[in-house]
């Protein structure tokens, strides 16, 4: 018996694996996916922004981006964001990401890892955990251990590290979803399950609905390291 399945959620049709929680297929009037083939990054659709002389990495190999940040006690950043910083992507429009994320080496110290979108450039040394320096975001957290945590801000309401409950082992792949079908109340999945489903998260006082997907690996200094791997990157919106 198949495992594909269907649902609708703001007003879109999309087929998922009810097994794995995947989306298979949305059907959206826009929609983009990277399962990053080949060996290097796209650099029409990716900017990768890198700080530290360690060094840490990114990279592309077996259909994984990968992001390393080393033990070395110094300032890193290993990001992934749109090419030239583009804000192209539009919560207030019914957006829907979702990552497949292996956390390969869990963070520790100071290392933080995040994923989602932001309404802003990425910019070195701009910390989401440890310090509020990024003032449009909407993430999945990791802050020096395997606890998930989200994160959020639209400059007016703002989600302070509210734990999900899951710690995520090294090595495990695990589905990612946020949904901004009403911008007023976002909702966050993992592997299919919502979480935090007791927090309204509100993004809809952001002065532009306009935000980039983005997946950073950073410190500030210090102590630190961590591997993740991305598996693939989906968007879509409700319309254009």
């Amino acid at each position: 018996m198949g495992t594909t399945k269907s649902k609708w959620r703001g007003s879109q049709l999309a087929f998922y694996d009810s097994a794995t929680f995947e989306t298979c297929l949305p059907l959206a009037p826009r929609y983009f996916f990277d399962d990053f083939e080949g060996e290097t990054l796209n650099t029409d659709v990716w900017l990768a922004n890198l700080l530290g002389a360690a060094p840490p990495t990114v990279t592309v190999a077996d259909g994984f981006a990968v992001l390393t940040l080393t033990a070395a006690a110094q300032a890193q950043e290993a990001d992934i964001g749109a090419s030239g910083n583009s804000l192209d992507w539009d919560i207030s429009k019914g957006l829907i990401i979702e990552y497949r994320i292996n956390i390969a080496t869990l963070p520790t110290d100071e290392a933080e890892m995040h994923f989602g979108v932001l309404g802003e450039a990425i910019v070195d040394q701009q910390q989401i955990s440890s310090a509020d320096d990024v003032a449009e975001h909407a993430v999945f957290s990791f802050d020096g251990d395997g606890l998930c945590r989200i994160n959020t801000d639209d400059a007016t309401n703002e989600t302070t590290a509210v734990t999900t409950g899951i710690t995520v082992a090294a090595g495990v792949f695990h589905i990612y979803r946020i949904d901004f079908t009403d911008d007023a109340d976002v909702k966050f999945y993992i592997d299919g399950v919502q979480v935090i489903p007791a927090t309204t998260v509100m993004m809809d006082d952001i002065a532009s609905p306009l935000v980039q997907p983005a997946m950073i690996a950073q410190k500030n200094a210090g102590a630190g390291l961590g591997v993740v791997q991305i598996d693939y990157v989906k968007i879509w919106q409700a319309t254009r």
